[in-house]
This record gives C-alpha cells, sequence and structure tokens, in this order.
C-alpha cells in the first residue's frame, strides 16, 4: 500500500493524462473511479449527447410504430407523449448517480444490489444497446439501400442489404472505439445538421399528411387497449437510457455543477430529442399512403426526389449518432462483466454480437414483430430495476454512496460495505426478480404470449405491474430487513489504493 501511494503521489500528471479525454484520442478510461479533478464535462453536454443521439432513423421508427398499431396521428402523439412523460421522470434520479460515484449506473448499482448483483444491470443494459444498435443499424441500412434503388436503379436484395447494413456497421463501430470525447463532439454536429432535415421532411410531406385517417384497424381490437401499448412502448425510450446516463455524467464535478442542472439537462435531452423524432415519425407514417414492413423504405419511396439527399445524410449521420451511443454502452458494461478486458475490446465484441442481432432480426424474424417484442420483454425487467435504483437513491443511500467500495469488484482483497450477502443484496435482487416474473407473465406479443396478459383485457400491464410490484416489494424489505451498518468499511484512501494497484 505504501508503494502504491508514492506512485500515486509522484505522477500526477501521468494519471491525468491517462484519463486526457478529447476528440480523435481513443479514451483510455473504462468503468473505473475518474477522480473529480478529471471530470470536465459540463451538463450542456449531456444535453447535447442525449438530444442529438436520438435523431435517428432508429428512433423515428418508434413513431411509425403506433400508426402500424392503427391509432391516427393525434393517438400516436398522445401515447407517446405519455409514455415520454412517465419514463423521463422515473429515470430522472439514475443521471445523479454518475457524479456522485465516478464511474457508470451499472456499477453504480452494487450500492443497492450488491458488489455482484450489479451484475443484473450490466446485463440489462448490454441486451438494450446490442437491441438499439442492431435498429440503428437495420434502419439507416435499409435508408441506404432503398435510397440507392431510386437514384441509381440498384436492385434491393439480400446482398445490397447486407453491404448497407456493413457501411452503417463500420462507421458505427470506428467513432464508438475513439470513446467519449469524440462521441461528445460528434453529437454537436449531427442534432443541428439532422434537425434541419427532419424540418425539410416536414415540408417534404405535408402535401399528404392526414392527421385523423388511420391505415388500419386496431392492432388490440380496441383503442384504448392499442393506445396503452403505444404508450407503453414509448416509454422504453427514456428507461432504454436509465443504465446508460452515467457513461456520460460521471464526467461532471459535482463540485463545479449543481444535481439540479446535471438532472435537467439529461431529462430535457433525453425528452426533447425522443418527443421530436416521435413526431417526425408520426407525421411521416401518417403522410404516407400504405405502410409496408420498413419505415425508412415506405419513406424512401413516397419522398420527392428532391428530399432522398437528406434522407441518406440522416442514414449516415443518424444513425452514427444513436449507434455510438449504444456501442459505447454495450463496450463499458461488458467490461463491467469481465474486468480484465479493456474497453476497445468490449466495444469490438458488442459490435460483432449487435450485427448478429440484427441479421437475425430482419432475415430470420419479421422486423416490427422483432421490435414490439424485444422494447416489451426489456421493459418488464428494467422497470423494476429502474425503480429500485431510484428508491436506494433517495430512501437507502439518500443519494451518498463510496466510490472506492463500488470499484472493489476488481479486488482480491477487501469486500467493502456493498457485498452484503456474499456479493448479492437480497432485499432489491428478490423484488427485481419478482417484479421481472410477473412482466415477463403479462408481456403479450406476436412473437410471445405470457399466461398474464389478459389480466387487464387485453391492456398491456407487464411495464407498469413489473414497476410496481418491484418498487413495493423493495419498500417492504427495507422496513421488514432493515440495512444495517456494512461489516467491512475500508478508508476511502486505502480503497482507492487498492484500484490503482490493480491498474499498474
Amino acid at each position: 500500500m505504501i508503494s502504491t501511494r508514492i506512485r500515486k503521489d509522484a505522477d500526477p500528471a501521468g494519471a491525468a493524462s491517462a484519463h486526457k479525454d478529447r476528440f480523435g484520442r481513443i479514451e483510455s478510461a473504462g468503468i473505473e473511479l475518474i477522480p473529480d479533478e478529471q471530470r470536465t464535462s459540463r451538463p450542456r453536454n449531456l444535453f447535447t449527447v442525449f438530444f442529438g443521439g436520438n435523431f435517428a432513423f432508429s428512433v423515428i421508427v418508434f413513431g411509425w410504430l403506433p400508426i402500424t398499431f392503427g391509432l391516427n396521428f393525434i393517438g400516436a402523439v398522445t401515447a407517446s407523449l405519455a409514455g415520454l412523460i412517465v419514463g423521463t421522470a422515473l429515470i430522472g434520479p439514475m443521471a445523479l448517480l454518475g457524479p456522485r460515484t465516478g464511474t457508470n449506473n451499472t456499477v453504480s448499482s452494487a450500492a443497492h444490489f450488491g458488489t455482484r448483483g450489479r451484475l443484473i444491470g450490466s446485463a440489462l443494459t448490454l441486451l438494450f444497446a446490442l437491441a438499439y444498435a442492431a435498429i440503428a443499424v437495420w434502419t439507416s441500412g435499409d435508408a441506404l439501400v432503398a435510397a440507392a434503388e431510386r437514384l441509381l436503379g440498384v436492385p434491393v436484395d439480400g446482398t445490397t442489404l447486407a453491404i448497407g447494413y456493413a457501411v452503417i456497421s463500420v462507421e458505427i463501430v470506428l467513432v464508438a472505439l475513439f470513446g467519449h470525447g469524440t462521441v461528445v463532439a460528434m453529437q454537436r454536429f449531427v442534432a443541428p445538421v439532422v434537425g434541419i432535415l427532419l424540418l425539410l421532411g416536414v415540408v417534404a410531406f405535408a402535401p399528404t399528411f392526414s392527421p385523423t385517417s388511420a391505415h388500419t384497424d386496431y392492432l388490440l381490437g380496441d383503442f384504448w387497449p392499442t393506445w396503452i401499448l403505444a404508450a407503453v412502448i414509448s416509454v422504453g425510450g427514456p428507461l432504454s437510457y436509465a443504465p446508460t446516463l452515467g457513461d456520460y455524467s460521471r464526467r461532471v464535478s459535482r463540485k463545479r455543477h449543481s444535481d439540479r442542472s446535471v438532472a435537467g439537462a439529461t431529462c430535457l435531452g433525453v425528452f426533447l430529442g425522443l418527443f421530436v423524432t416521435a413526431l417526425f415519425g408520426a407525421f411521416t407514417a401518417a403522410a404516407i399512403p400504405e405502410l409496408g414492413g420498413s419505415y425508412v423504405a415506405d419513406l424512401v419511396r413516397a419522398a420527392p426526389v428532391w428530399y432522398l439527399l437528406p434522407i441518406l445524410i440522416i442514414a449516415l449521420a443518424g444513425g452514427l449518432g444513436q449507434g455510438v451511443l449504444n456501442l459505447y454502452a454495450s463496450g463499458l458494461d461488458l467490461e463491467a462483466l469481465f474486468p480484465r478486458l479493456r474497453r476497445i475490446h468490449t466495444t469490438l465484441i458488442t459490435s460483432v454480437i449487435a450485427v448478429g442481432l440484427l441479421y437475425l432480426g430482419v432475415f430470420v424474424f419479421n422486423a416490427v414483430d422483432s421490435i414490439t417484442a424485444m422494447t416489451l420483454v426489456l421493459n418488464g425487467f428494467a422497470g423494476p430495476w429502474v425503480a429500485i435504483n431510484v428508491l436506494g437513491f433517495l430512501i437507502a443511500r439518500r443519494g451518498k454512496y463510496h466510490a472506492g467500495d463500488l470499484q472493489l469488484f476488481r479486488a482480491n482483497g477487501p469486500r467493502g460495505r456493498y457485498w452484503f450477502n456474499n456479493g448479492w443484496n437480497l432485499r432489491a435482487v428478490a423484488p427485481w426478480a419478482i417484479g421481472s416474473v410477473f412482466g415477463l407473465l403479462a408481456t403479450d406479443t406476436s412473437l410471445y404470449t405470457g399466461p398474464l396478459s389478459q389480466l387487464a383485457g387485453g391492456i398491456d400491464l407487464s411495464f407498469l405491474g413489473s414497476t410496481i410490484v418491484a418498487a413495493a416489494g423493495y419498500l417492504l424489505a427495507l422496513r421488514l430487513w432493515p440495512e444495517t451498518a456494512a461489516a467491512v468499511e475500508p478508508a476511502q484512501a486505502e480503497a482507492e489504493d487498492v484500484l490503482l494497484s490493480n491498474h499498474e
């Protein structure tokens, strides 16, 4: 320990340079603690990342889905708005974990789920990130190929689609490998460029827009069950960001920026980015005469010729912005599962998996059915996890964390105050498991129907029910089985020394 402390104090410049974060430099930091003096980001960067990162066809497609369910434009927008409000309100406190712990949210979740229980969050984040990265590649690749067909007469078949997906995949992977500084800089470019092109899209499709007409019958046979289904799917937008908010907020200093500015910038970026794109998706879907199985293919087919180039730019720039957010997150969380690997290696591994999921979802299953099923099932698992973390933040921890102890999963020595019962805090793990099982049993999709799916006469209870069950169970567990002071409480400096020696 003495030699470690000497090395740490002897080369502060070297330690700082190891975490230097700027555009064009490959980020060296993974999920380890980032000291406060090296946190140079600002709340406005959080807004930029989460606002601009949503300007992609992979997010716009969630505004199109309610129209394919049989809702008209007004019904689709109100459902999306309701879902986004609920989802954003739920994830707000999750943005505050990063500045307190100096690491990402899944590692921070160890304070509530236990040192090993953090793996639940890592697995959920991986699933969300991989699925949404696959959707980003699918929608942008489809746009490239469909535009090439209209402009150049290139046939749309398995080969051309595979090439289109490969082009998008390569650009996303390259930026994700560089890391945080490059991601933030890129989003500053994506948001204004794609935003202007989306406004041009409103002009392009305004002549055929119909706010009250519907393309098909209600998916669930009646308005309210279908509307609620659309709202539940919309909740998945903000919810998918909950585990990854700390990827960016951990670089904001609590000494220089308030909790209100961090949470406000994050929530505003997430909500506005998702709502603007949902509006565009619903608007254009309501303006397309006939909908098929691919939103972007329909969009290209119905667009005036002058708008084809903007569609190509949105596909390249927007797909890059959204895909990078997800691959960057998936790389960090695979590192949380396998701490011996470096971030650059885990990002490459998850990139290969994401592309594999893409081909499975597009060429083996129906893409629309795949997106719907994926969102509902993941919501049923993520809702309970988010609820327990938020309640843990507000009630069990009251916003106070011991950053060094959160990192002790890397060490062979002290276990820290978050070790609980062999690394698992059953007060949180058991309610999460019970809530998730309820969510799975209550899910109803074209690919899977749970035995409790008709519990409310066809109204989807998977997200709401699973979240309430988990939250109530966690509060009950805290009351009946209060958390005691940790048996092992190493000093903060000693914990940091352990972390530093491991990295050396």
